[in-house]
């Protein structure tokens, strides 16, 4: 990572925590004490914030301002974050380890977690529509049938049998969707050109079909130690995956071409912007970690 984007992740991090703190829908309700608490044990700490800085970042590249892209750059975190703790759950991935710590069904029960989702769905929602209409009906669709949630949907269903690679795409809607939202968010929010923002939510799905392939790599071959969450879950829950579908090189051509193409159009659109080059290199890190990955593959045995 450049100095530069080290910088602008360090610099805004703090700035995103302390709205994210602001915003977070806490109850004054008699009794609801745990739900406030497993919702500050879900959002925080919440290591780089790699997307609400990518929301400002996208924000930033079309001349706007951090201050106008703020309140939905919380808005992804809160889905991001939503979406993990119900991915989590038993009738889900059956998961008990999320950043290095406990899962929050384990910690608080099933009920409150399913709760503190919901609420941080809602609150994501409320903030977007402070912002307006336009941010409601593109989280709408990106949350939606045809996005996070038939993508989890896909996921739950796509098992050995139905492994092709139009179904693995279907599966990936539930990393895609999010990533095309939370790249387009800012810019909408800062009333973008409509080719800006168009350019932005397609850099956004390459750059999330790429960290799919990566995440299945990283299923297959990664380090609980260094991802934070448990390892080969795919073949415990006898679901294809990229890595099964195309081998580990195949899965690498595949994600490393998705970030040429997500980037060839944030070049396109945007050329030389600072913010362009740093969206780029954000597409860069991920090709570095392809690499890591393809070299761990060839040392298992």
């Amino acid at each position: 990572m450049s100095e530069e984007l080290f910088d602008f992740i360090a610099r805004h991090r703090r700035i995103i925590d302390d709205a994210l703190a602001e915003r977070l829908p806490l109850s004054s309700q008699l009794g609801a004490e745990r739900l406030n608490d497993a919702l500050e044990y879900a959002v925080f700490p919440g290591g780089k914030r790699l997307r609400p800085v990518l929301t400002l970042l996208g924000a930033r590249v079309v001349g706007g301002s951090v201050e106008q892209a703020l309140s939905a750059a919380c808005a992804v975190e809160f889905l991001h974050t939503s979406s993990l703790i119900l991915d989590d759950m038993p009738s889900m991935d059956d998961a008990g380890l999320r950043r290095n710590r406990a899962a929050l069904h384990l910690v608080y029960g099933e009920a409150v977690a399913t709760l503190a989702a919901l609420a941080l769905l809602n609150r994501a929602y409320a903030l977007f529509g402070e912002i307006g209409a336009r941010l409601i009906l593109e989280a709408t669709r990106a949350i939606g049938e045809e996005g996070m949630i038939g993508g989890q949907a896909a996921d739950l269903e796509l098992g050995i049998e139905g492994g092709a690679q139009d179904g693995l795409r279907s599966r990936s809607l539930k990393t895609t969707a999010l990533m095309s939202l939370t790249m387009s968010a800012g810019a909408i929010a800062c009333d973008a050109a409509e080719n800006d923002i168009c350019a932005l939510a397609e850099f956004g799905e390459r750059l999330g079909a790429a960290y799919q392939v990566r995440d299945d790599l990283l299923d297959e071959f990664g380090d609980s130690c260094l991802t934070g969450k448990p390892m080969k879950q795919d073949a415990r829950h006898l679901r294809r995956s990229f890595v099964a579908e195309l081998g580990v090189e195949g899965a690498n051509r595949m994600a490393l071409s998705l970030i040429e193409q997500g980037k060839t159009t944030i070049t396109g659109r945007f050329g030389d912007r600072r913010e362009a080059r740093l969206l780029v290199e954000a597409a860069d890190i991920i090709a570095g970690g392809l690499d890591r990955i393809n070299t761990m593959s060839h040392t298992v045995v």
